[in-house]
């Protein structure tokens, strides 16, 4: 009996969907894009179940004739490739095939669509990959797709998929991307048959990101563009002290697509390695626009990620414009630049003379702050405000300290050096502190027990669910905030894990130093001011606390000369 045989068509069917349909926010996204590609602009997403249950995608895009609403469910079929060369510069996402047969394979899916040019719409009724019925249909222009009951023939995938939380938490995700790829477009996403986000039309992408991210996130970011040869680099990136507890507010985007790039998110940490605290991540939308033929879509089914042909001449470019626009001439603006790290090859038919790169560093949405080192000496202390801000002059300038901030950077770097030389000095705490967690959470305390003990915090098991904390490091001067401080490394360990022994290290610093340091409403007397002074001048980087908050700011004489209208 022969082994190798040819597969039947319902097993290929539902293996090529397995490839391409993770779960519902795949569908949305291969939908939407399909939408796009079909010229809509004003696009409807409607999600019953967190997508199990439901999805429909309307738009008005500009339809299809029955014969290709046909071919379009049918497997390789596309609008897109017409010979070899196309597959190497591919410049669309799907337009109306290639997912839909994957998608339909593992759903009943429902398709109508009209062109401008039909007095009538189509609409196709398939379940399970197979055609049960076709007819005319009374519609407007465009095109709707409802996929319902999703995964109902492979309940084995559906058994992977998350919470609902969760994965409306992705479709979501999907969408905000796709969203700021094309601020043009406008979007209504409804969750359970309820309104749930409008997007209006934007008029550039600092308004999209806007809408999506939210004034405080958005105020702090600075416009970037910057173009060498046959790529372009655009989008919007955080100011130096405005970064994130969370990477939430990260995107990047290849040729409009939404990638993971791991070369390039490196560039904009490698970019930030001076101004970016442990824990903390850089705010940015980016896109990189290359020539087709230098990008290869094609490395992933669900091409999440692209292969770049001079992967280090991009690498480069990006990094050299971040630092460049952390160090503009002025706060606002800078002359261009020119850099010369050439791409290997030139793509076909670009001008020799395009190969010339020019930086444009445009009016930021928030001033960028200065990145000097600020000096401590000749200070003479004036007094405190709300006993919360140290007050200095200092020739004409009035300096103000943020009392915790300096602190918190003052008793960061001094545990850190003593974890350095493994000679952390510890204290024994009179009455042992019990700290209860639930069960899952038991299981992550235990894990970074070993790293506490090396930073001199002694926590021990006191039962399933509690544990005893015992020792403290001599460094640290305040205890009575340690609770907070063990829920502070618990909640960063869970949202995210550590990636390094010294991120957890940092981690567990900077969180100890806020919880140990003065306080805001804490009095001090003129010895301690001096103190805190003169330890802070002695830090490595005195002008941050480890969370990226600025220590002190300045106010020269000539602002207050303005505001009073001296001059």
């Amino acid at each position: 009996m022969n082994k190798i045989h040819v597969l039947p068509e319902p097993l290929i069917r539902l293996i090529a969907a397995g490839e391409v349909i993770e779960r519902p926010a795949s569908v949305v996204k291969e939908l939407v894009e399909n939408s796009l590609d079909a010229g809509g602009t004003t696009i409807t997403v409607d999600l019953w179940g967190a997508g199990r249950t439901r999805i429909r995608v309307s738009d008005n895009g500009e339809g299809m004739t029955p014969q290709d609403a046909r071919t379009a469910l049918e497997r390789h079929a596309t609008s897109k490739l017409q010979n070899f060369e196309d597959l190497e510069s591919i410049a669309t996402f799907g337009f109306r095939g290639e997912a839909l047969p994957s998608i339909a394979a593992i759903s009943r899916l429902e398709l109508s669509t009209r062109r401008a040019d039909a007095k009538e719409g189509w609409a196709l009724k398939l379940e399970a990959g197979k055609l049960l019925s076709e007819q005319s249909a009374g519609r407007p222009v465009g095109t709707t797709i409802d996929v319902q009951d999703l995964f109902f023939n492979t309940p084995a995938r559906s058994k992977f998929l998350k919470r609902d939380s969760t994965e409306r938490s992705h479709v979501l995700r999907t969408l905000q991307e796709i969203a700021l790829a094309n601020p043009s477009v406008r979007f209504e996403i409804a969750m359970d048959g309820k309104p749930m986000l409008t997007l209006a039309p934007a008029k550039e992408l600092g308004e999209r990101i806007a809408d999506l991210w939210g004034i405080s996130v958005t105020e702090e970011l600075v416009s970037l563009q910057i173009t060498q040869g046959p790529c372009t680099i655009r989008g919007y990136i955080n100011a130096t002290q405005a970064h994130h507890p969370t990477k939430a507010y990260q995107t990047l985007f290849v040729n409009d697509r939404p990638v993971l790039q791991r070369m390039l998110n490196h560039a904009v940490y490698e970019a930030y390695r001076e101004w970016l605290p442990v824990g903390r991540h850089p705010v940015y939308c980016l896109f990189v626009e290359l020539d087709p033929g230098f990008v290869d879509v094609n490395v992933h089914p669900t091409k999440r990620e692209v292969r770049i042909s001079d992967e280090r001449a991009t690498y480069d470019l990006l990094f050299t414009a971040i630092r460049a626009l952390f160090q503009p001439r002025t706060s606002k603006s800078a002359e261009a630049t020119t850099f010369s790290a050439p791409f290997a090859a030139t793509p076909r038919n670009f001008e020799p003379s395009q190969q010339t790169m020019l930086l444009e560093l445009q009016a930021p949405l928030a001033t960028v702050p200065e990145t000097s080192q600020a000096s401590f000496s000749n200070l003479r202390y004036l007094g405190q405000f709300q006993k919360l801000y140290l007050l200095f002059e200092q020739g004409h300038e009035l300096m103000l300290i943020d009392q915790h901030a300096a602190a918190e950077r003052v008793l960061y770097e001094r545990l850190l050096a003593q974890v350095s030389t493994r000679d952390v000095a510890r204290q024994a705490l009179l009455t042992p502190l019990l700290w209860d967690v639930s069960v899952d959470q038991a299981e992550t305390v235990q894990s970074f027990l070993p790293e506490l003990e090396k930073m001199g915090f002694v926590l021990e098991a006191f039962g399933p669910t509690t544990f005893a904390l015992k020792e403290w490091p001599i460094v640290l001067p305040e205890t009575k905030h340690a609770k907070r401080f063990l829920e502070e490394v618990l909640e960063s360990f869970q949202n995210e894990q550590p990636t390094s022994q010294t991120d957890t290290q940092h981690r567990i610093a900077a969180s100890a130093a806020c919880r140990a340091a003065v306080m805001a409403n804490d009095s001090l007397s003129p010895e301690e001011v001096a103190r805190l002074v003169e330890d802070l001048s002695a830090c490595e980087r005195p002008m941050s606390c480890p969370h990226g908050r600025p220590t002190n700011i300045r106010f020269p004489m000539s602002e207050f000369d303005r505001r009073f209208r001296r001059k």
